[in-house]
Order: C-alpha cells, then sequence, then structure tokens
C-alpha cells in the first residue's frame, strides 16, 4: 500500500516505552507506507490523537502511568468518533482482569499478542486506518447535513416570514374588499333608489309647477283674504312637495348643485343663531369652529338645509333637552377607512354633535339607508340622513356617523377644500319680478297642463306668450312670425328638447334658447351640449322664470349692440 494511501488519514500514533517494540513497530509501519510516529509518553500520545488514524500502545504504557486524560478524551469524542486502539499484550495468565478492564477503558480497541507476526500488526492497523477514514467521512456528511439543515431552517425561516407578510396582505385586502362591498352595497341601494326617483321626478315636478304656477297667478288676481289663507295654504303644501321631490333626488345624488367656495365658519354662525331660536329652551346650541379654517367647494343653500336636518334629527334624539354642538375643523389628509368615498386631498369637517338617546349598532348600520327611520308612522320619511349622505358624495365628500346608545351622535360632514377665494355673500332671494315689453315667448312643452301655466306665468309677466305641444307645432310658429326666446322642455317625445332648440336655432338662427326640465338626470347627460343656453329646473316660480329671461335678453341686447 503506497504512501499517497495512508499518509492523508494522519499518523499511526505509537507508544512502547520499553525495549524495542516501538521502534521495530514503526519500521514495519513504514515499509508499507504507513505514517507512524513513535511518541514519548502517554500525555503526548493524549495531545495528538484528535489528528491521528489510529493509536498502537503497548499494555505496559497504560499499567504504569496515569490514565486519566486518556480516558478523558475518550469518553468525550464527538458522536461521530469511535477512535481505533491496537493493543499489544504479553502472553500471561496473570494479566487476566488488567486486560479486561484495559479493553473497557479503549473502547474500540484490537488486542494483538506479542511476540507478533508483522503480517498481522500490518493488517491490523490498516484495518484501524480504513475504520478511522470511514468515521471521517461521516464527520464530512454530517457537517454537510448541517449545513443543508442551517440552509433548510433558514429557508423555512424566510418562507415564514413571507407567509406571515402574504397573510397580512390578505388580511388587508379581505378588510379592504369587506369595506369595499359595503361601500358597494350602499352605492347600488342609493342607485336603485336614484333611477326609481329620478324617473318620477319629471312627472311629479310637472304637477308641481302647474300646481304652484297657477297659485301664483290667483294669488294676485284676488284680494279676498279668505281666498289669499287658502291660496297660501296650498302653496305651502305644494312647497312641501317639491322639498320632497328635493330630498329624494338629494340623497339619490341627482339634485343639481351650484358649488362654490363657502366660509363654512360664517355658514354655521348663521345657522347656530336661527337654531338657538328655534329648537327651544331645553336645548343649548354651541358652535366651536376652527380658526383660518379653509373655503369649502360646497353648494352654500344646500349645506344650510343639511345642518338645519341634522339639527332636527338631534332635537329628536333629546327629548328632555341637552347640548347640540356644531363643530368645524380641516382634514390635511384622507384616513383609511374612508378611502373608498374620497379622493386623496384636503377636506372641510362639519360635525354636528348631541348629547341624545345614540344609536344600537344595527340601527347605525342602516342609518344611510333611504326611508329607514325608527319613528313612530307619520312622524319622519326617513330621508334626513340617506339625504345628507347624498348631499356630501354629491358634493365630492362624505359623511360619517358614529353613536353609541346613551352617549349621543356624531353627524360629520366632509367636504373639498377651496382654493378659490370666498365670494362675497349677496342676498340670494331674487327681487320682484320684472315686466317684459311684449317680447314674444315660444314655449314649448307636450304637457298641456304646464304650457298653460307657463304660458300664463309669462302673459302675467308682461311678455307675448305663443304655446306649441310639437316641434311641428313650435317650427310652424316660426314660418309666420319671429320670436324673441325660445323656453323648451327637455323631455318631449319622439324627440329631445334638445333636438327641437337645434331645429328652431336652424329656423331663426342666433334664438336664445332656456331648457327647462324636472328630469335630473335629462339635465345632466345634455349639460354639456346646450352651447351656452341657459336651464331652468323645474318647477320654477314666476321670480326665476322673469330673471332667466332678463338674463337672455339682456345678453342678446348686448351682442346686437356690438
Amino acid at each position: 500500500m503506497g504512501n499517497s494511501d495512508a499518509s492523508p488519514d494522519g499518523p499511526v500514533l505509537v507508544l512502547a516505552p520499553f525495549g524495542r517494540d516501538a521502534r521495530v513497530v514503526c519500521s514495519a509501519l513504514r515499509d508499507v507506507g504507513i505514517h507512524a510516529l513513535q511518541q514519548s509518553s502517554l500525555s503526548e500520545l493524549v495531545a495528538n490523537l484528535n489528528d491521528a488514524a489510529a493509536a498502537v500502545i503497548a499494555e505496559e504504557a497504560l499499567v504504569h502511568e496515569h490514565r486519566g486524560a486518556l480516558a478523558h478524551w475518550i469518553a468525550n469524542q464527538p458522536p461521530w468518533s469511535d477512535f481505533p486502539f491496537v493493543l499489544l499484550t504479553l502472553r500471561t495468565v496473570q494479566n487476566g482482569p488488567a486486560l479486561t478492564e484495559l479493553i473497557e477503558l479503549l473502547g474500540h480497541v484490537t488486542v494483538l499478542e506479542r511476540p507478533l507476526a508483522a503480517t498481522s500488526l500490518k493488517s491490523t492497523v490498516l484495518a484501524a486506518i480504513r475504520g478511522r477514514r470511514r468515521q471521517r467521512q461521516a464527520e464530512h456528511y454530517l457537517l454537510q447535513l448541517k449545513r443543508m439543515a442551517d440552509t433548510l431552517e433558514r429557508r423555512v425561516q424566510e418562507r415564514t416570514a413571507q407567509l406571515s407578510e402574504a397573510n397580512k396582505r390578505l388580511r388587508e385586502e379581505m378588510v379592504e374588499r369587506e369595506r369595499t362591498e359595503v361601500a358597494l352595497r350602499q352605492a347600488q341601494k342609493m342607485e336603485a333608489v336614484g333611477q326609481l326617483t329620478g324617473g318620477i321626478a319629471h312627472d311629479f315636478n310637472n304637477l308641481l309647477m302647474a300646481i304652484i304656477g297657477n297659485l301664483e297667478l290667483i294669488a294676485r288676481r284676488v284680494e279676498d283674504e279668505r281666498i289669499q289663507r287658502y291660496v297660501r295654504n296650498a302653496m305651502h303644501g305644494a312647497q312641501r312637495g317639491a322639498k320632497l321631490v328635493g330630498q329624494l333626488l338629494s340623497f339619490s345624488r341627482k339634485q343639481r348643485l351650484a358649488p362654490e367656495p363657502v366660509d363654512v365658519n360664517q355658514l354655521v354662525d348663521t345657522v347656530a343663531e336661527m337654531l338657538s331660536r328655534t329648537l327651544g329652551a331645553s336645548i343649548r346650541v354651541d358652535v366651536v369652529t376652527q380658526k383660518d379654517l379653509w373655503p369649502a367647494l360646497v353648494d352654500a343653500t344646500q349645506l344650510e338645509l343639511m345642518l338645519l336636518n341634522l339639527a332636527i334629527n338631534a332635537r329628536d334624539a333629546m327629548p328632555q333637552g341637552g347640548l347640540l354642538t356644531i363643530e368645524t375643523s380641516v382634514l390635511h389628509s384622507v384616513p383609511e377607512d374612508l378611502r373608498t368615498d374620497l379622493r386623496l386631498g384636503e377636506y372641510v369637517s362639519i360635525a354636528v354633535k348631541d348629547t341624545g338617546t345614540g344609536m344600537p349598532p344595527d340601527v347605525l348600520a342602516r342609518a344611510f339607508d333611504p326611508f329607514f327611520t325608527t319613528k313612530e308612522p307619520g312622524k319622519g320619511t326617513g330621508l334626513g340622513l340617506s339625504q345628507v349622505y347624498g348631499f356630501a358624495r354629491q358634493s365630492g365628500g362624505t359623511a360619517k356617523i358614529e353613536s353609541e346608545v346613551g352617549r349621543g351622535t356624531v353627524v360629520r360632514i366632509l367636504l373639498p377644500r377651496s382654493t378659490d377665494a370666498v365670494v362675497g355673500g349677496n342676498d340670494r332671494q331674487l327681487g320682484t319680478p320684472s315686466v317684459g315689453e311684449r317680447e314674444r315667448i315660444l314655449v314649448v312643452d307636450d304637457d298641456s297642463g304646464v304650457l298653460e301655466t307657463t304660458r300664463s306665468m309669462l302673459d302675467d309677466l308682461g311678455y307675448q306668450a305663443i304655446a306649441a305641444e310639437s316641434l311641428d307645432a313650435a317650427l310652424s310658429t316660426l314660418s309666420h312670425q319671429a320670436i324673441d326666446v325660445a323656453i323648451i322642455d327637455l323631455a318631449m317625445p319622439g324627440v329631445s328638447g334638445l333636438d327641437v332648440g337645434l331645429e328652431l336655432q336652424r329656423k331663426q338662427p342666433g334664438l336664445p334658447v332656456v331648457y327647462c326640465s324636472g328630469y335630473p338626470d335629462l339635465i345632466e347627460q345634455t349639460g354639456k351640449r346646450m352651447n351656452g343656453n341657459l336651464l331652468l329646473s323645474k318647477p320654477f316660480s314666476s321670480r326665476e322664470l322673469s330673471a332667466t329671461l332678463e338674463t337672455v335678453l339682456r345678453a342678446k341686447t348686448s351682442q346686437h349692440s356690438a
């Protein structure tokens, strides 16, 4: 066996303290290429065992020296190690128990009796080297397994962390999905009711148009106070009907709004002053406004109505009296729970707080639902809070409710911040209707009641009214005479009011047109295609009709003079 086969396993240590045994053994092993290293003492041998391939020890070396260090080394070998020893003994019957003790000490030991046969020595040592080599291989495999186990453990930890992060994202997505589904269900409810209310709004507003217009005409023609009282009562009922339609359109987000920069603090102060006079002595009204509050982009008139609406709800929740607080503040960023409702940006917050009975969770969950009410039959329409929600959403914001039984309720309206300056607050009420100068006004409407009412209102305002129930009748009128202004209902049977207006303008170029409708979807669809013509929503009063015509005729006069 060559040196290259044996040397890489480490030396074979030889310890035989007496005579020539050590030199003879080393010489015999070197003859077959084994790296044999003679040891001078047991302590030297123990010090070199970690790097050795095997050890050949004469029995007398263990009898005459202290064996504690060797015993300790053998007992503390690593799990893969079982170091091979070759023990050289003498043929004598007297060393039986002593030999047994040495065999137990060394553990993995092969006993050779002296005098030695060279062949037995060589084959025994070579076998010991091969055994130690396999142990070293086992060590290598174990080390590889430990590197693999460490890698696997690290990968498991990484995968566990990834799964944990994925589970976290999944939980967040589930929460977000649930929040979105809630918002979607609310939007679907509003859309469904909006389609219903939008569909009936046109007919209902036409009825109110005829009722309110004729009541105005009657009021101007009679002086009997009793009849005037009847007219006022009827007008009050008609206006309540118009307000109800407005509420329906508001919560379904189909009411036309006129947003402008509004000083919310000033508006809140005005509303609070009015509430302090109307809610009763048992309810105290407080206002907490943030200094330097941003303007809000909102329809001021509708915002006033919403705050009054909320104040009435708060009053009903405090039958024994309490505190109503209106508080303003700013929202610099959109919180996580409102990102399905609001675009990123800055908002103005108006909170209406009461110290009333509060809402249980099941009622709170349905508070914004249209027609939902906890009041007795006849005491409420169930449109108050849904109207507030619809108004806020249509204004580009949202509304939210916080409530707890016995702790009161907070309704918060969030409105987009306006970066424009607030326009000076002028009185929004229209003045006395101006009198026309017998200008010819063509009225086109398929509803005979509305047509007759509008014609009478125009005559009463000093204009010459010409009625037409269809496009053909309107074109026939233009073929006989020129007119100054056309008032056209947008919802015409078989043809849209917009097409009617275009045909009339082709017939008489430059003809000013005023479109009117009580159907909000139609107004929204045609609003961008009206080419600057004005729009009048039904039901309209004589004042509104007069103001619109005055605007149109003034613009017409300016164009002609230019």
